[in-house]
């Protein structure tokens, strides 16, 4: 009778040991770079978008952008240049991260749109470089 217990509570052990197994197993060919695009569709969501584009941003929108800080226009304000356009800069002295910056420097900015049209400002959380 207790073989027959522990013969059945080894059973059940090992089904749910087999359940559990995961990890990588060598099968068929991963698809070819051309076609692995799944894989950044994160970063195509979160890259890199053009001033022009968010004068018409919601307010409190989640932007990167990548480009020039041209010119400090008041303590924490700056204005920043990309390809298509200009936009200034909310900055507080620690989105630099200690780092200093040249106006040949590209950088990359994250941050939150707020204002409409030619009002509309970025209040950066991160500064980094490309």
């Amino acid at each position: 009778m207790k073989q027959r217990v522990l013969a059945s509570l080894l059973m059940l052990l090992s089904v749910g040991a087999s359940a559990a197994q995961g990890g990588f197993e060598a099968g068929e060919s991963a698809p070819p770079q051309s076609k692995q695009d799944a894989g950044y569709k994160g970063s195509e969501d979160t890259g890199q978008t053009p001033i022009s584009r968010i004068r018409d941003f919601r307010q409190g929108g989640y932007v990167t952008l990548e480009g020039y800080i041209v010119k400090k226009l008041k303590d924490e304000s700056y204005e920043f240049r990309d390809n298509t356009g200009t936009i200034t800069l909310d900055a507080k002295a620690d989105a630099f991260k200690g780092k200093t910056y040249k106006a040949d420097d590209k950088i990359r900015v994250s941050g939150k749109v707020y204002g409409r049209g030619d009002n509309t400002h970025l209040n950066v959380t991160r500064i980094d470089e490309p």
